[in-house]
């Protein structure tokens, strides 16, 4: 253990997990980090461990207050725990693959939550609590056993050289408040305003310091508003700014040149106000200000109206649009170099040596000058395209849903939201529509961790090559045809090809001799089948047929079962060899259903979830369609598993055939 600036401590996770108490107080939400969370810190430590072996990651940090009580010190855990959590999870499954014999048991507790406590022991002793107040540490520990060995093969990492990397080079700082801090307040401050300087803000410095000074105001303007992505993107700009910039109705953008937006905003009564807040808090600064009771506005935005509504989710952060637009901007520039967009990867952990990479590539101070204008430009421009062409998770009147809208302006300075493809020009909509939104569902739930968002760059590029307006014809068959590329091209070709060759390589047809490449291994083998070929199917599923299943819609399904189970009860034949890792006996549930679900037999998982509408609503299209054989035939056996298999490739194949 080192120590840095007194107190703090910096701890390699071997040390972190093997000394000291560290105590979840009360006040702290459950432990809720799911599929994009874990995966997402799987992704970060082998990437290190692959390109950086040599160099610490820091992991980030553990916030404490320290207390004694009858003699014995703990560390009360402020700030850290669901990362902290999942460590702890991750080093269980490495135990159990003999890579961790020093981990003796959780040196992290929950106050007042025995549940959580006798998960996270069980999970060292590799048991299993079906309490459900533990599921969600169950479920995670399900997600890295079933993903490490890919993501390590991705990587080309074995699994004691991951282990050795994550226990010795794997760094977490340990920063204790004092002890004078009114720890509730504290944790409202570091909940209303996050102080840490992120990836991005750093980025924009890098950028804005290539202009010239009378430059900053319009590229800081731009770059917060596009920052925000919870909102669209002209609800970020003053309403005379977005009269100027978008139009009347607030629609597209009506600049594509910097300078010529920068005069245009000047000469209008000056609009390019410098209303950048050059606040900074110190980590210290936060402790003092708990103490003395400082209470944080939360920041505005300036819109001038109250048109804004905090009711649409992005699906991807700002770190990594940025990456998106750069990989989209950068391609067919004049600026392009095969070497140096190699390098441009959708991982925002090299968020800003990836943008280095790509200035320092230009020959000097005038063409970074440039490069930047054009970039900070078209930032703007696919942002707008960006809310109107992909997909958002809606959330209204108490319900949320998938929604593909666009935003108009209406009643003076007041905005609406509608469908970004209007019945009124578009009089073939509603299907359409319907199944852009379902094919954009699909791909997203199917790569929930945002590096593998490949699709997105696909939709963003293809705008882009369109002059930033698309029909939705072509939308939908760009959509479709990247879901049968990625199906013949990763998924269950027996040649693969990259995602970036299939993203910007000519995917506007499908050979039909392709289909003659299939490899249906790849789909019979148990809970290794890729989520995304579950997806596809239910999409073909719901296409045939969408008035059947009015309700359905895609969410995280992410867990791989088997519908006649791999331990059947007492009494029942062990179908081990006769088409029990099929993917006709495959389904894909939610992490919820995983311990109600996985040892029964078919006909109590149609009792348990098939029979009741609202239950069968929020099923997979495939487990619906299991379940209702179970139900015609009474039974779901080898007959059941081979036919539904036959049925589940046909439907399959016609799917790829159809361009």
């Amino acid at each position: 253990m080192a120590t840095i600036d007194n107190n703090i401590a910096q701890l390699t996770v071997k040390e972190f997990l093997s000394k000291d108490k560290y105590v979840i107080p009360i006040y702290q939400r459950n432990y809720d980090w799911g599929e994009r969370e874990a995966l997402q810190l799987l992704e970060d430590i082998s990437d290190y461990a692959k390109n950086n072996s040599n160099q610490n990651y820091y992991i980030g940090s553990a916030v404490v207050f320290v207390r004694s009580v009858n003699g014995n010190t703990y560390f009360e855990t402020i700030d850290g725990q669901q990362r902290l959590t999942t460590l702890i999870i991750l080093t269980s499954l490495l135990k159990h693959l003999n890579v961790a014999d020093w981990f003796e048991k959780p040196n992290l507790s929950y106050d007042h939550r025995k549940e959580a406590d006798d998960a996270l022991i069980m999970l060292q002793r590799n048991q299993y609590s079906e309490h459900q107040a533990a599921q969600n540490i169950f479920d995670v520990y399900g997600l890295l056993e079933k993903n490490l060995p890919q993501v390590l093969e991705k990587k080309g990492l074995g699994i004691q050289e991951f282990a050795e990397y994550l226990f010795s080079k794997v760094i977490i700082l340990r920063i204790p408040v004092p002890q004078d801090t009114q720890l509730n307040h504290y944790f409202e401050i570091m909940n209303t305003r996050g102080e840490q300087l992120e990836k991005h803000e750093v980025l924009k410095a890098v950028l804005i310091s290539k202009l010239d000074p009378n430059e900053h105001k319009l590229f800081h303007l731009i770059w917060e508003a596009c920052s925000d992505m919870s909102s669209y993107v002209q609800m970020n700009f003053s309403v005379g700014q977005r009269t100027v910039m978008f139009g009347d109705k607030w629609i597209n953008l009506q600049f594509e040149d910097f300078d010529s937006l920068r005069k245009k905003l000047e000469d209008d009564s000056n609009l390019i106000e410098n209303n950048e807040d050059c606040t900074s808090h110190t980590l210290n600064s936060l402790f003092e200000d708990a103490k003395n009771n400082v209470r944080y506005e939360l920041p505005r935005d300036g819109s001038e109206d109250e048109g804004k509504q905090d009711r649409f989710g992005s699906i991807i952060n700002f770190q990594n649009f940025l990456l998106q637009v750069l990989k989209v901007c950068y391609h067919d520039n004049v600026f392009y170099s095969k070497k140096i967009d190699s390098n441009i990867r959708l991982d925002d952990k090299v968020l800003i040596q990836t943008f280095q990479t790509v200035l320092r590539s230009m020959p000097d101070e005038a063409q970074r000058k440039t490069f930047v204008k054009y970039f900070i430009m078209e930032l703007l421009s696919l942002r707008v395209q960006y809310d109107r062409y992909v997909i958002k998770r809606e959330y209204i009147n108490g319900t949320e849903s998938w929604s593909l809208k666009s935003i108009r302006k209406y009643d003076k300075n007041k905005a609406n939201y509608v469908n970004t493809f209007s019945a009124d020009k578009y009089e073939d909509e509603s299907d359409l529509c319907k199944e852009i939104r379902m094919l954009e569902a699909m791909f997203h739930v199917s790569a929930p961790t945002q590096i593998y968002k490949h699709w997105l760059n696909a939709v963003l590029y293809c705008i882009s090559k369109h002059n930033n307006t698309i029909e939705p014809s072509l939308l939908r068959n760009r959509l479709y045809n990247l879901a049968c590329s990625f199906m013949l091209d990763i998924y269950i070709g027996k040649e693969k090809t990259d995602f970036e060759d299939i993203v910007y390589g000519n995917n506007e047809f499908l050979p039909s001799n392709r289909i003659e490449d299939i490899d249906w291994s790849q789909i019979d083998c148990g809970c290794n089948v890729n989520n995304f070929i579950f997806n596809f199917y239910d999409f073909v599923t719901w296409r045939k047929n969408p008035t059947k299943y009015p309700k359905f819609e895609f969410s995280y399904r992410t867990s791989v079962e088997h519908f006649y189970p791999q331990n059947p009860m007492p009494g029942y034949e062990n179908l081990k060899d006769k088409g029990l890792d099929n993917f006709g006996n495959l389904c894909l549930i939610s992490r919820g259903m995983n311990s109600k679900f996985s040892n029964n037999m078919p006909k109590a998982k149609l009792d348990n979830f098939g029979l009741v509408e609202e239950v069968r609503n929020g099923l997979s299209l495939k487990l619906l369609e299991m379940m209702d054989i179970v139900k015609k035939d009474g039974d779901w056996g080898e007959q059941q598993i081979h036919e539904f298999e036959k049925l589940s490739k046909e439907r399959i194949l016609e799917a790829l055939k159809r361009n």
